[in-house]
């Protein structure tokens, strides 16, 4: 499965594909994000981030009302048998008015999502989005 964004949208498309390589034959199916949008009242999904699990998901956002404005949406997702994301909350970054510049997951972090966020505000956070479905070592 494969995660589009589209411009002036908070709406994902999940591309599914129906049958093995090298075949190309694939659905374009919506994922709505309706609490983000009715929340922080964005224009648009600007940037995102799927952790390799494929559990969390992380968008930036367009504008967005005061109070929301430069957060970033942090998503469960659920894969079976088709992409639904649920909002679980935000993260706001450190210093004044801060927006994210960069953000990605790590790959390696075996205890669970592990996400880094560089600021516009010139700091570099990492942020362990470890939940109960991982289990620790």
């Amino acid at each position: 499965m494969i995660l589009v964004a589209f411009s002036e949208s908070l709406t994902l498309g999940s591309v599914h594909f129906a049958s093995k390589p090298p075949s190309l034959d694939a659905h374009l199916l919506p994922v709505d994000l309706s609490e983000i949008q009715s929340l922080t009242h964005s224009r648009g999904i600007e940037k995102i981030a799927w952790d390799a699990s494929g559990d969390r998901l992380a968008l930036s956002y367009k504008d967005g009302d005061e109070l929301y404005r430069g957060l970033i949406a942090i998503c469960d997702v659920k894969r079976t048998p088709l992409i639904s994301a649920s909002l679980i909350g935000f993260i706001r970054g450190p210093g004044d008015n801060p927006r994210p510049l960069a953000f990605s997951f790590h790959d390696k972090f075996k205890q669970g999502p592990l996400l880094t966020v560089c600021w516009s505000s010139g700091f570099c956070c990492t942020y362990p989005l470890i939940f109960r479905s991982h289990v620790l070592p």
